[in-house]
């Protein structure tokens, strides 16, 4: 699936200026074929066209308020860490009073979470290897994990037809990174990876915007490939105990759903940075009368 020779133009122009990226060459063009910066953020040149930058998924899932499940989330853990440390906890209030424990405190929460994130990111670079049948190397504390997924490899037998490959939509202005497709008892599917405790509605988004990306990019080339139809999707959730797969049930409505988180994402990079106004003195008039 070659890119097209023919410049942006028309409604596609508009289209890129409301999603909050460009279209057409010149300026400070970003390197060739589908690329990404460190804080996962996407352009596309093909030559003829430049697109960018594009936000990923995940960024633009992040309107989507998912409080309520980490609040109660953060109240277990440090209320946990509370009782497993109580003697030490009394000796910071005797050595540097109340501020001092409740400092430590609210701490536990972010601690934890970057743990988890940690061992996340590591599970994932190492189930992509597994997925290439390239043999990683595993430290204890990933063992477990990598022991669920083999499990997992045995129990299903995959064909994988995508492994950790970007994928953008120039029409509605985002980009991302897919776990994998891969083949199931004759069934392709289109997969993520989760390491952590739950499991969230908001991954369906994920996976439908994945789903309907336009193509498959790669740094340095300025060729669309082909992204493979999936006709299921799921989660394989990766536990130290055992490696599930879970299907999520995606539909047009899913994807509606993530397009309008993207078009809130484009309001609050754009439009919703100037919506506050100066304050209104008395007796001045009002400008908008």
């Amino acid at each position: 699936m070659e890119s097209p020779t023919h410049s942006v133009r028309g409604s596609t122009q508009r289209e890129a200026r409301q999603n909050g990226t460009s279209s057409g060459a010149g300026g400070n063009c970003p390197p060739l074929g589908l690329t990404r910066t460190a804080a996962h953020i996407y352009s596309w040149n093909d030559r003829s066209t430049v697109h960018g930058p594009l936000p990923s998924v995940t960024t633009v899932l992040k309107v989507v308020d998912k409080s309520g499940p980490l609040v109660g989330w953060a109240k277990r853990e440090t209320s946990a860490c509370a009782v497993r440390n109580l003697d030490m906890l009394v000796r910071m209030r005797e050595t540097g009073g109340d501020a001092a424990a409740v400092a430590w405190l609210k701490g536990i929460p972010d601690y934890e979470r970057d743990t988890a994130a940690d061992i996340g990111t590591r599970v994932h670079r190492l189930v992509e290897q597994l997925a290439r049948s390239t043999e990683p190397e595993v430290t204890p504390a990933e063992a477990p994990y990598v022991d669920a997924y083999r499990g997992f490899l045995a129990t299903f037998r995959p064909r994988f037809l995508a492994v950790e490959e970007m994928v953008a939509s120039l029409r509605h202005g985002y980009a991302g990174t897919l776990d994998a497709i891969a083949v199931i008892d004759g069934e392709t599917w289109l997969l993520d990876v989760k390491t952590g405790v739950g499991l969230y509605p908001e991954t369906a988004l994920q996976l439908a915007a994945y789903a309907a990306a336009d193509f498959i990019g790669r740094p340095g080339i300025p060729r669309r490939f082909r992204l493979p139809r999936a006709t299921r999707f799921g989660v394989i959730h990766v536990r130290p105990d055992a490696a599930r797969l879970v299907e999520f049930h995606v539909d047009r409505r899913t994807l509606a759903a993530f397009l309008e988180a993207r078009r809130l994402h484009a309001w609050q990079q754009g439009p919703g940075r100037s919506v506050v106004g100066q304050q209104v003195t008395a007796g001045a008039g009002s400008a908008a009368a």
